[in-house]
């Protein structure tokens, strides 16, 4: 197993999904979006802080003995100590917290199966995190965390949900649109961000905007346009306005890259 291209595939998502521009209130080189407390080069600080965890989620997956529920509780372990990592080098910023855990189950995954095909990552993905959901937030007295309030109030599973699903929003919704090549690469992704913008729940446009915000980011996703940057640049002086920023989405955009550059260059060039 290749780990260097693993991890250059991962790292390299990330940092394309955070150059993409025009995006709606997010971060990109030329504006922070609805942030006021990051931007690009936080960004950029954050994708390169969180590179040796990315080796040692793989090396973990590679070596462990055990099932994949107990790999998932290995790789939560891990993911704290990469979480710390990124806060150190973005002065305690929130710059890839939900993508370091996504990416941590990921690359685990891959280093145990030893390269599996993207159906079968999915399929041990959903065991790895089988009842998450259940035994983290159905039978709880306090809701503490942003994720725990948004399952209080709204009845959403957030990221938790997302990953006992298989990350669905990455590998049915964004990855298809970025493996179609029938535009350019900068298109699929424009496209395949605003397809997952339409259909996630995400935590971060209810943080800041609740249920109304999450529905305006929706419906703009699903607006018809003549042009795409004019209609990206239009979401993002809204999502300005309103403080909205789809954190959550732009995580999932950049699994569904991963797992196109995963494919491309790992998987494909093996069957060659």
């Amino acid at each position: 197993m290749d780990i260097d291209k693993l991890v250059s595939c991962a790292t390299k998502a990330l940092v394309v999904e955070v150059s993409l521009y025009p995006k709606p209130g997010l971060v990109d080189p030329v504006d922070s979006g609805a942030h006021q407390d990051m931007d690009y080069i936080t960004f950029m600080e954050s994708c390169f802080a969180l590179i040796p965890g990315f080796k040692i989620y793989i090396e973990t997956g590679m070596n462990h003995q055990g099932d994949l529920k107990e790999l998932f509780n290995l790789i939560r372990e891990i993911g704290m100590e990469n979480e710390s990592r990124m806060f150190s080098a973005t002065e305690n910023v929130n710059t890839h917290k939900g993508a370091n855990f996504m990416f941590g189950i990921i690359l685990a995954a891959i280093g145990y199966l030893d390269n599996p095909t993207l159906l079968e990552l999915q399929d041990a993905i959903k065991t790895m995190t089988a009842g998450l959901v259940d035994n983290e937030l159905k039978d709880l007295q306090e809701y503490r965390t942003h994720g725990e309030k948004m399952f209080q109030l709204y009845g959403y599973t957030g990221i938790r949900g997302e990953v006992e699903s298989g990350i669905p929003h990455a590998f049915n919704v964004g990855y298809p649109i970025l493996a179609k090549k029938d535009r350019s690469f900068d298109t699929r992704l424009k496209h395949a961000l605003l397809a997952i913008m339409a259909s996630n729940d995400d935590a971060n446009m209810l943080k800041r905007g609740g249920y109304k915000g999450l529905q305006t980011g929706k419906e703009w996703s699903r607006k018809a346009y003549d042009n795409l940057n004019q209609h990206l640049s239009e979401m993002n002086a809204k999502f300005i306005e309103d403080n909205l920023s789809p954190g959550g989405s732009a995580d999932l955009l950049a699994v569904s890259i991963f797992l196109y550059y995963y494919q491309k260059e790992i998987i494909e060039k093996n069957n060659r």
